[in-house]
């Protein structure tokens, strides 16, 4: 509750609050010219970064607000242990961004109490999930290959990362969308986190691990978290001017968003053969 409830209240603040403040112009370490927002609590963030955050902030309202009815209303269905562990997955993860993404704003507190309770409430949700046997005994002999591959592939789609991180690492040269940033945390969440959960869960589903029918779930639905994020930060962005050219709308928004409506048509199979 406590982590739905501060999302909620630093989500509404970073798309409602505003001082009319103006865009302004600042050099980064690299020399180059960036225009910061100027404006509401990401003032002093990129125009590319507001975006993104007030785009995710939209988003997190909407799920923060689920997360909120399922504790409280639907709290029996035998979906819900699932839903909420993904809603929380969810949260954590832009929380993740706006702590180490973001520049420092008067909310930071804020952010380190909404990462602290998303933090733990999401441990004690996904211990709870894995201790368990919450579908019908007769579906842990099934290997569901097509759902298992799917993990595998979207996980590997994060990989294209690297087109942007190995040139930069390569010639020296500063990333194209770093701004007055000095790293990327979504570069890293997705890198070192997702890739290998999903690697991992796709693997042990096709070995009829029971631990994977547990975690699946979860993952496929921060893949839909995601692409729901994915066109709510596209549409903000172009509202602030932004135009991706045709490769970075591909593999930075409608790839994620094929990917995130499969995760939630298998989600939602799955999740029929719960007890």
């Amino acid at each position: 509750m406590i982590s739905a409830i501060t999302a909620i209240i630093s989500s509404c603040i970073g798309v409602f609050y505003s001082f009319g403040g103006k865009p302004k112009i600042v050099d980064n370490i690299y020399g180059q010219a960036i225009k910061l927002y100027g404006d509401g609590i990401y003032a002093n963030d990129s125009i590319l970064k507001v975006g993104a955050s007030k785009g995710t902030d939209i988003v997190i309202i909407i799920i923060a607000v689920i997360l909120i009815c399922t504790v409280l209303i639907f709290k029996n269905k035998s979906y819900v242990p699932f839903l909420q562990c993904g809603i929380l997955s969810i949260i954590l993860y832009s929380t993740t961004c706006l702590i180490v993404g973001n520049t420092f704003n008067r909310l930071f507190l804020l952010y380190v109490i909404q990462f602290g309770c998303t933090f733990f409430a999401f441990i004690f949700s996904m211990s709870y999930l894995l201790k368990n046997k919450s579908f019908e005994s007769n579906i842990y002999n099934k290997k569901f290959t097509g759902t298992a591959l799917f993990l595998i592939i979207s996980g590997c789609s994060v990989l294209q990362w690297l087109m942007l991180i190995l040139p930069s690492v390569i010639y020296g040269k500063p990333m194209e969308i770093i701004d007055i940033y000095t790293s990327e945390p979504t570069f890293v969440i997705d890198l070192a986190i997702i890739l290998p959960s999903t690697i991992y869960c796709g693997i042990m589903l096709m070995r009829k691990k029971t631990i994977a029918y547990q975690l699946a779930p979860v993952l496929l639905f921060l893949l839909t978290g995601v692409a729901l994020a994915v066109i709510s930060q596209t549409i903000v962005q172009t509202s602030l001017g932004i135009v991706l050219n045709i490769v970075q709308l591909f593999g930075m928004v409608i790839l994620f968003v094929i990917l995130g409506a499969i995760a939630l048509y298998l989600n939602i199979k799955l999740l029929k053969n719960l007890k």
